[in-house]
Order: C-alpha cells, then sequence, then structure tokens
C-alpha cells in the first residue's frame, strides 16, 4: 500500500543519517504529531482546571460523629478563606461529586488504618481535556481510624491550612501542583529563632529511652503531649511543633506522618511518609531528628 511504501521509504532515510540528524528529525515529528493531536483536543494543565477555585462553592461534608462536626464546622467557618463554602451531610456526597459546580472536601478511610481529609475538583469523569472534570486536588492525614486519643482535634486547624496554602500555592505557581506535599513544604531555616517541640510519644520507640531521654539541644525540646498541644492551641509566635499521625494498629499498610508547622501561621515547614509494620517504628527517628536539627540550624 502506499502507507507500507511511505514508511519504508522513511525508515530507509532514518538509516542514512547521522545520529544528530536523526535526533532532530525525531523532535520535528514528535513535533508535527503533537501539533495534529492538539489540534483535535486541547490539553489542559492542573493550574488551568483549578482556575475557578476561588469562584466555586467547596461542599464541606459532615461526617455524622458530632463531636468531629463541630470542630470541623468551627474551623471551617473560622479560617477557610480561599472559596465560598457550604455543609452537607454524607449521603449526598455521590451526587455532589458528580457536579461540575462544587469542589468538595471530606474525610475518608484506608488500609493505612488512617483518616484523610481530601479536597477533590467535582465532576463527571477525569479528563485533561475538559476543565470541568474531575481532580484530585490534595489529601492530608487527620487521625488514626480507630482508637483515637482525640489529639488530632487539636491539629485540624493546621491541617486545614496546609490545604489552603497548598491551593494557593497552586493557583498562583505554574508547577507546584504536580508535586505533593512532602516536595513542596516551607523550609526549617525559615523558622531558625524559633523552637521545635516534640511530643516524646511522638518520638520512635526505637529511640533508646525515649521517655527519659534528655534534651538534644540546639532548639529541639522534647516534652509531653499536654505541653507541644498547648503551645500550638495558644498560636504560640515562639514555637514550631512536630507531631506524628499513625495508626495505632500496624499493619503490612501502616503509614506514619511526621510533621512540623509554625504554631502561629500553621505553615507546612517539614513533610514526611513512611510506610512501617512493626509500631515501634512510628514517630520521628533518630535519623530524621538529626537531619531536622541540621536543616533547621537554630540560632537565639
Amino acid at each position: 500500500t502506499n502507507l507500507s511504501i511511505f514508511l519504508t521509504k522513511i525508515i530507509t532515510f532514518v538509516g542514512m543519517m547521522t545520529r544528530l540528524r536523526k535526533y532532530l528529525f525525531t523532535l520535528v515529528l514528535l513535533a508535527l504529531c503533537l501539533t495534529d493531536a492538539q489540534a483535535q483536543f486541547k490539553i489542559y494543565t492542573r493550574k488551568a482546571r483549578m482556575a475557578d477555585f476561588p469562584a466555586k462553592t467547596t461542599m464541606v461534608v459532615l461526617s455524622g460523629n458530632d463531636l468531629l462536626d463541630i470542630a470541623l464546622k468551627n474551623e471551617i467557618k473560622s479560617r477557610w478563606r480561599v472559596s465560598p463554602f457550604d455543609f452537607c451531610y454524607i449521603d449526598e456526597i455521590n451526587e455532589i461529586k458528580k457536579n461540575s459546580n462544587f469542589y468538595i472536601l471530606y474525610l475518608s478511610t484506608e488500609k493505612s488504618g488512617l483518616v484523610y481529609l481530601n479536597l477533590e475538583k467535582c465532576g463527571e469523569k477525569e479528563s485533561f481535556s475538559s476543565l470541568n472534570s474531575r481532580m484530585d486536588i490534595v489529601k492530608v492525614p487527620f487521625g488514626p481510624k480507630e482508637f483515637s486519643t482525640g489529639r488530632e482535634i487539636y491539629y485540624l486547624s493546621a491541617m486545614i491550612d496546609i490545604m489552603q496554602h497548598y491551593v494557593e500555592n497552586s493557583l498562583i505557581r505554574k508547577h507546584s501542583n504536580f508535586f505533593g506535599l512532602e516536595k513542596t513544604h516551607g523550609s526549617l531555616i525559615k523558622e531558625r529563632k524559633k523552637k521545635l517541640y516534640i511530643a516524646r510519644e511522638d518520638l520512635s520507640s526505637e529511640i533508646p529511652g525515649r521517655d527519659s531521654i534528655p534534651n538534644p539541644g540546639d532548639g529541639l525540646i522534647y516534652t509531653d503531649g499536654f505541653t507541644v498541644d498547648s503551645l500550638f492551641t495558644a498560636s504560640s509566635s515562639n514555637a514550631i511543633i512536630g507531631f506524628c499521625i499513625s495508626s495505632n494498629s500496624p499493619s503490612p499498610n501502616s503509614e506514619s506522618y511526621q510533621v512540623i508547622v509554625s504554631a502561629d501561621r500553621h505553615e507546612l515547614l517539614y513533610y514526611k511518609r513512611r510506610r512501617y509494620k512493626d509500631g515501634a517504628k512510628r514517630g520521628f527517628t533518630s535519623k530524621e531528628l538529626k537531619a531536622i536539627q541540621a536543616e533547621h540550624a537554630y540560632r537565639k
């Protein structure tokens, strides 16, 4: 056929070319193919697909847990600033997810044994060729699914603000939303004049003498959970806070998140996820703490 003759001529021609000319020829051919594809349908970036976020209503799904719903309502009402918002119930979630007029914020559980806060753009299906298609925006850990101590309620405000900071950066910076929170957080050295507080219970139990280990100095302080949580809820301008979110029932799918935020502005300074099977491996490890101290570089 004419097509097979044409392809044979191209292959023969390419075989006679030098390596550099083959490379240039490939680039030209690829550009022609892309031009032809784009003529048939347009591809939108994540930033373009999120451009309508400030104008659309974010529906916040209430879980049915009275204590959690009260906390979620209070935090959203007092600090959500990136879009209009409204509340709905869990039985409405499937219909809302299909409606491209909304974004949605909801809680979900996964095999990791954790509960997560999810922010999504609603729509029928995922598609890079439509501005109104469904899209995952960001997901952050909230707390353990079972045997919760309730500490996650204290840090709900921080997780909501982390999501908002991520959205704001995604709307401004071209490539920031291609990477997860582990690649887009701030730097500890920005807060080098503030002391870092971590509850001993959030240290890995592999650390010898975890419950009585002396403070290593250089602005890093190990203390009890009450003190750390109090500094956070007081929005201390002199403290940055490290905390761990992990399952209380270790399994092959368990995840441990080590998070550091500024107590006053809730800026994300450190974010690391690690899988673990052994409960002793949850929390901040000695290796992580050394790296954190080096990056923090505390100065009075």
